[in-house]
C-alpha cells in the first residue's frame, strides 16, 4: 500500500515529455514577443533621435540663410557655390578652383599642421574633400577643423575666411586668429571620416552593377591610420555628421542643377560592389514636384544603414512603392515630421 502511494506521488508531481515540450514553445514565444517590442522600442529611439538632430540641424540651417540670404550649396555646382561665396565672402575674391585649394589650404592651418612659431604638428594635421554630399553640412555649419579634426568655425578675416588671402598667402599666427562661432556645434563622438574606395577616381555602377568611372564618389568609413596620406602629409577624408555609424546626406537645388541630378553612393565593406546603396533626393510626384523643393532635403539611411536601391541614380516618387525599395523604407528625412519614408507609402 506505501508502495503504491509512493508511485502515484512521483507520477503526479513529475512532466511528461509533451509538458515540458509546451513549456519551452512558450517560454519561446515569450522570449521572440520579448525581443521584437525590444527591437522596435530600440528603433523608435535611434528614429527619435535621428529627427531630433534633423530638426536641430534644419534650425541651424535656416538661421545661416537668415544671415547670408539663401542656404548653403551643396557643393555640386560651381556656379551656385560661387554665388554663394560672393554672398557670404563679398571681400574674398577667388575663383572656384582657388576656392577649393583654399579649403585645403585652411584645414592645414586651422587644424596646426604648422603652429604660429613654424613648427610642424603631426598631430593635427587634417585635409577635408567637401564636394561629397555628406560633407557641405560640416563644412558651412562648422568651419574648418581644430588640431582634433572638429569644426571650429572660419577665420574673422573678410579677406581670408579660410586662413588663406586671394594670393595664397596665410594669415598671421593663425593660431590666434579670431574664429566666427559655427552655425552647429559637431560633437566629436558624432563625426565621421569617410574615404573614396578608389583613392582619387571617381566611381559610379554600370549597367552590370559594377563600379564603372563616372560622376560620383564611392564612400566608406575609415579609421585614422588608413586616412594618413604621405604625399599630402596630413590625415585626408570627407567629414560627415553621423547618427549611429551612418551618414546624413544634404542635398540642395541649384539654378544649374535641379534635385534630380544629384546622388550619393555609400558602402560599409571594402569591396565597393558589396552592400552599396545609394542615396537621390525624393519627389511627391513624377512631375517631379520635389519634397522641400526651395531648402533643401536630408536624408539618413535608418537602422539598416541602407539609403535605397544602387541600380539607378534616378530621384524616387514618395508615396509610391513602386519607385523605391526597401532601402528606403526605413529613411529619415527632415521632410517628415515623426517616423519613416514608409509612413508615406500608399
Amino acid at each position: 500500500m506505501t508502495t503504491y502511494r509512493r508511485n502515484a506521488a512521483n507520477q503526479l508531481a513529475g512532466f511528461t515529455l509533451v509538458e515540458i515540450l509546451i513549456v519551452i514553445v512558450i517560454i519561446g514565444l515569450l522570449a521572440g514577443m520579448t525581443t521584437t517590442v525590444v527591437v522596435s522600442a530600440r528603433r523608435s529611439v535611434n528614429n527619435s533621435i535621428v529627427s531630433s538632430q534633423m530638426a536641430q540641424l534644419s534650425m541651424a540651417l535656416d538661421e545661416y540663410k537668415n544671415k547670408y540670404g539663401e542656404y548653403p550649396p551643396d557643393l555640386s555646382d560651381s556656379t551656385a557655390v560661387m554665388r554663394h561665396i560672393k554672398k557670404r565672402w563679398p571681400r574674398y575674391n577667388v575663383t572656384y578652383d582657388q576656392f577649393l585649394q583654399h579649403i585645403q589650404d585652411g584645414c592645414r592651418i586651422s587644424s596646426g599642421t604648422v603652429d604660429d612659431t613654424g613648427k610642424s604638428n603631426r598631430d593635427g594635421q587634417y585635409v577635408w574633400d567637401v564636394r561629397a554630399y555628406v560633407s557641405p553640412l560640416v563644412f558651412w555649419l562648422g568651419g574648418l577643423p581644430d588640431k582634433h579634426g572638429v569644426p571650429s568655425g572660419f577665420y574673422a578675416s573678410p579677406k581670408a575666411p579660410l586662413g588663406v588671402s586671394a594670393s595664397g598667402d596665410p594669415i598671421s599666427r593663425p593660431g590666434r586668429a579670431k574664429k566666427e562661432k559655427p552655425f552647429f556645434s559637431f560633437e566629436k563622438k558624432y563625426l565621421g571620416a569617410y574615404t573614396s574606395q578608389y583613392g582619387s577616381e571617381l566611381v559610379v555602377l554600370g549597367d552590370n552593377g559594377l563600379p564603372d568611372k563616372g560622376a560620383d564618389y564611392y564612400f566608406q568609413p575609415a579609421d585614422k591610420n588608413s586616412l594618413w596620406d604621405d604625399s599630402l602629409g596630413a590625415y585626408v577624408y570627407s567629414p560627415a555628421f553621423c547618427q549611429g555609424d551612418y551618414p546624413i546626406v544634404y542635398f540642395r537645388p541649384s539654378v544649374n542643377m535641379a534635385y534630380g541630378a544629384k546622388f550619393f553612393y555609400l558602402t560599409h565593406s571594402s569591396d565597393p560592389t558589396d552592400g552599396v546603396s545609394c542615396a537621390v533626393p525624393y519627389a511627391q510626384d513624377d512631375s517631379p514636384t520635389w519634397y522641400e523643393e526651395k531648402r533643401f532635403q536630408l536624408i539618413h539611411p535608418g537602422d539598416d544603414g541602407i539609403f535605397g536601391s544602387a541600380n539607378s541614380t534616378d530621384w524616387r516618387v514618395v508615396p509610391s512603392k513602386q519607385n523605391t525599395s526597401l532601402g528606403d523604407a526605413d529613411n529619415l528625412t527632415n521632410f517628415i515630421d515623426s517616423g519613416t519614408l514608409e509612413s508615406l507609402y500608399d
